[in-house]
C-alpha cells in the first residue's frame, strides 16, 4: 500500500510542477533570452565600441602631443582641450598638456593655473594632485602665503615627494616675503626630508647656504643627537678633586 501513495504523491508532484511550468515557462525563456541578448550586446556592440572609442582618444591625444612639440600651439590646444571636455580617464592627463600649451603657445600662465585648478584636488589620483601642485606654482607670486597655504592643503602634510615639493614652495615664498626665519625652518626640515626627491634636498642646501641667518638664530633646526653610547655611559666620570 505504501507503494501506492507514494507514487499518487509523485504523481501529484509532477503534474504540479506542469502545472507551474506552463504558467511560468514564456517568462522563463524571455528572462533568459534578455540575459543572453544583454551579454551578447555587450560583448559584440557595446564592448567593441568602448575600445574603439578608448583607441580614437589616445590617437587623438597622441596627434595634440605631436602639434604641440612641433609649435602648433593653437591646433593642440583645440585637441588638448576636447578630450578635457570629453571627461574621459585621459582628461587629466590632456588638461596637463593643455597648460602647458596655453603657457608655451601664448605665455597665458593665469590660464594655465585655471585648467589645472579644474581637475587638481588631494583627494584624486596623481595627475589630479600633481595639478593642484602645479597650479600652486603659477600662481605663487599672485597669492599671499595664507591663500598659497590654503590652496596646497593637506598636501604640505604628506609624507611623499609632492608634499616635499610643496613644502619647498612654501619655503620659497617664505623667503620672498621676507620671513626668513621661517624660510630656513623649511629648508633645513626639507634637508633632512626622507620623502623629498634628491632635487629638493640639493635646492633645499643651495638655499641655506645663500640665505644668511638671522642674528637671534631663529630658523635653525637642531641636528638630532645620538644616545651615549653603554662604553660612554660606564666611563669614569670627572670629579674635579
Amino acid at each position: 500500500m505504501s507503494d501506492i501513495f507514494t507514487e499518487v504523491d509523485e504523481s501529484m508532484r509532477q503534474e504540479k510542477l506542469a502545472s507551474w511550468w506552463g504558467r511560468w515557462r514564456p517568462f522563463v525563456y524571455g528572462s533568459v533570452a534578455v540575459l543572453i541578448g544583454a551579454v551578447a550586446i555587450n560583448e559584440f556592440i557595446v564592448r567593441p565600441q568602448a575600445e574603439a572609442a578608448r583607441a580614437a582618444r589616445a590617437l587623438e591625444l597622441e596627434n595634440a602631443v605631436k602639434a604641440l612639440e612641433e609649435g602648433q600651439y593653437e591646433e593642440a590646444q583645440a585637441a588638448f582641450q576636447a578630450i578635457v571636455d570629453s571627461e574621459s580617464k585621459l582628461s587629466p592627463l590632456a588638461a596637463h598638456y593643455l597648460a602647458q600649451t596655453q603657457l608655451e603657445g601664448s605665455g597665458d600662465a593665469e590660464a594655465a593655473a585655471a585648467t589645472l585648478t579644474a581637475i587638481g584636488g588631494t583627494e584624486g589620483g596623481p595627475y589630479e594632485r600633481l595639478a593642484l601642485l602645479k597650479a600652486a606654482y603659477f600662481r605663487a607670486d599672485t597669492l599671499t602665503m595664507p591663500e598659497l597655504e590654503a590652496t596646497l592643503g593637506t598636501l604640505v602634510t604628506e609624507d611623499t615627494a609632492l608634499g616635499a615639493m610643496a613644502r619647498e614652495l612654501i619655503a620659497a615664498k617664505a623667503y620672498a616675503t621676507g620671513d626668513i626665519a621661517r624660510a630656513r625652518t623649511e629648508y633645513s626640515r626639507l634637508k633632512f626630508d626622507a620623502a623629498a626627491p634628491q632635487g629638493v634636498v640639493q635646492r633645499a642646501e643651495i638655499a641655506l647656504d645663500a640665505i644668511p641667518v638671522p642674528p637671534d638664530g631663529a630658523g635653525e633646526v637642531p641636528l638630532p643627537t645620538e644616545a651615549p653610547t653603554d662604553a660612554a655611559a660606564d666611563a669614569p666620570q670627572e670629579t674635579g678633586q
